[in-house]
């Protein structure tokens, strides 16, 4: 049933008439169209999209703030939110996966620059993350540098959302991550934020990589 502001004047209306008739607003913009029976196909590639969608939302409540902050800001450029940038960036590489070699911790960001090389090193119940930053352009300068985990997995069945990361300000850069499971493969990255000569911060994509606890 449709609600009405001033019915006489028709300055609004929201919802369906008789299933014939649907009003609405987007963006403010209050719009009328027909009434159609929502579709609700479930084949199989709507099935893999669904699953590593719903796995990707619960995956990002346990990203660390190190990768949350470059999402915001990609989502800022790209006019997603942080959650629907993850989620659409990952979704394309990881909706026909088996594993996480394709998961993105960290996307570009304010035109921010990858690592030039990452060594990921496992230990007893930790990693070593080692990233060699990248030459710099003129005036940037490094904040720090963000590693993370995450339990390798099939994102179409896991349910192990275990993230952990750390950060380092000092070069040469190594980052330990510990608490971690024994003899258990992680999927691992590396970037860093970086201010530029305005004062606006960037991002650079994360370095990814594998290592396995002991």
């Amino acid at each position: 049933m449709a609600t009405t502001t001033a019915p006489l004047l028709s300055f609004g209306a929201s919802g369906a008439i008789a299933k014939t008739q649907v009003y609405a607003t987007w963006k403010g913009r209050p719009y009328a169209r027909r009434y159609v029976v929502p579709s609700n196909p479930n084949t199989a590639e709507q099935q893999l999209t669904r699953t590593v969608f719903a796995w990707l939302n619960n995956v990002w409540k346990f990203m660390p703030s190190g990768a949350i902050d470059a999402w915001v800001l990609y989502g800022r450029n790209s006019r997603f939110t942080d959650r629907n940038g993850f989620i659409k960036k990952n979704l394309a590489a990881l909706r026909e996966a088996t594993d996480l070699s394709d998961f993105i911790f960290s996307p570009s960001a304010g035109g921010g620059l990858a690592a030039s090389a990452v060594t990921f090193t496992g230990g007893a119940l930790q990693i070593t993350i080692a990233p060699t930053a990248p030459t710099l352009p003129t005036g940037w300068t490094i904040i720090r540098a963000i590693g993370a985990v995450i339990k390798d997995q099939d994102p179409n069945t896991g349910t192990l959302y275990q993230v952990k990361s750390g950060e380092d300000a000092t070069d040469p850069y190594s980052i330990v991550i510990t608490g971690l499971t024994a003899a258990t493969l992680y999927e691992c990255g590396a970037w860093f934020e970086f201010m530029k000569p305005d004062g606006s911060l960037a991002y650079g994509e994360a370095f990814m990589g594998t290592a396995t606890t002991s």
